[in-house]
């Protein structure tokens, strides 16, 4: 585990990642009412976990998974997995823009009457 920073920063983008994650609204994880049973169900066919590729998205995951799985269910554990997967690789993009001293952020202002 020695990969993952230890910076208060770096443990917050974590923590915020996997918060945001599990603070979502149940109905958009994909958790609704069950519906009616169909004629003919179809086999369940068991899925494996996506491996992150990145060794701190997998220590991410894997603290996450310690955390909160007895929150989530079986098919919320894989999108818990991916999402922070996804997470990781996000972060390594946006640390790889190189920004010169003088830019400024990209925000605009509009003001509006009352």
């Amino acid at each position: 585990m020695s990969d993952i920073s230890t910076s208060r920063r770096g443990f917050l983008g974590a923590a915020a990642g996997v918060a945001g994650f599990l603070l979502r609204p149940f109905a958009a994880r994909g958790q609704t009412q069950t519906p009616a049973p169909t004629a003919a169900p179809a086999p369940a066919v068991a899925t494996p976990t996506p491996v992150p590729a990145d060794p701190r998205a997998e220590a991410l995951a894997k603290l996450a998974r310690e955390r909160y799985g007895k929150f989530l269910s079986a098919e919320e554990l894989p999108a818990l997995d991916e999402r922070i997967a996804a997470l990781e690789r996000r972060g390594v993009r946006l640390r790889a823009v190189k920004l010169a001293n003088g830019e400024e952020p990209a925000a605009q202002f509009h003001a509006g009457r009352r």
